[in-house]
């Protein structure tokens, strides 16, 4: 292997007396980049087991976190419909009369109220 590495750096114009360490130079070099490239693809495989090994483990727990999740989900959806439920029960039965002044003022005092408690300046209307 070095006695053709020596022939082909000699072919290439390289002087015989360092014809044997530029062979030897790229052999050594040829050697570490092939050993590096087989240590990257072993570590490769070897995370890839890992994580494979790590998410077998875990796989049980997420799915009933999941599961969770939807049921949390689904009760929170039912707790938000009956609020809205409520809201619309509570508006329907006002009547379309028209607000007298008194009643006005209060409702702006209240608006703005909520708006100063939200870190508003006012309130929209009033």
């Amino acid at each position: 292997m070095i006695a053709a590495l020596v022939t082909l750096a000699l072919r290439a114009g390289i002087p015989a007396r360092f014809a044997k360490a530029v062979a030897i130079a790229c052999f050594v070099v040829a050697a570490a980049g092939l050993l590096a490239v087989t240590k990257c693809a072993y570590d490769r495989s070897l995370i890839a087991r890992h994580d494979a090994a790590q998410e077998a483990q875990l796989a049980p727990a997420v799915r009933s976190a999941d599961g969770n999740a939807a049921d949390a989900r689904l009760s929170d959806l039912k707790r938000n419909q009956a609020d809205e439920d409520a809201e619309r029960a509570a508006v329907a039965p006002l009547p379309d009369a028209r607000l007298s002044d008194r009643q006005r003022q209060r409702a702006c005092a209240i608006l703005l109220r909520q708006a100063r408690e939200r870190g508003l300046e006012g309130a929209p209307g009033c």
